[in-house]
């Protein structure tokens, strides 16, 4: 499994270079919301979640209506859409721990970003689980509107 740069310099990491764009593309609606929720009570609400459901398995209802982090962070569909095949299928073989490196430059300057950066890191096997099936229906969905993958 890939390292995270918690443990590496940055000068160490490869940031993936669909991640990179997303994120990029993403910064300032994220910054947005991240400043009008509390933060800290959204995280420990997410966390009571995973202690309380720990081999949970989310549904594709599940992703529109009661996993609004994950959907605002990982659920990029439209952005998906704006992508070229080769693009979708280097997005479709990534994992958790690339959008987590992609994040960690906006870490080191936005305080926000950086609580949510420790939040995938501290559940990341949870979290991967839930990257795996979010990104399988979003690969069915797209072959289903037939695009290569």
């Amino acid at each position: 499994m890939a390292q995270l740069t918690s443990v590496m310099k940055m000068s160490d990491i490869e940031i993936n270079p669909i991640w990179a764009r997303y994120c990029s593309e993403q910064m300032e609606d994220w910054l947005t919301w991240l400043r009008n929720i509390h933060i800290r009570s959204y995280v420990e609400l997410c966390e009571r979640f995973i202690d309380l459901h720990p081999y949970y398995t989310p549904t594709t209802d599940d992703f529109n209506d009661k996993l609004p982090l994950y959907e605002r962070l990982l659920i990029g569909k439209p952005f998906l859409d704006n992508m070229t095949d080769i693009g979708v299928r280097v997005w479709a073989n990534t994992t958790l721990v690339d959008f987590i490196n992609a994040l960690t430059p906006y870490a080191q300057e936005f305080a926000e970003v950086r609580e949510v950066r420790k939040f995938f890191i501290k559940h990341l096997n949870w979290l991967d689980r839930l990257y795996r099936f979010g990104r399988a229906d979003l690969i069915a969905q797209l072959r289903e509107e037939g695009r290569s993958i």
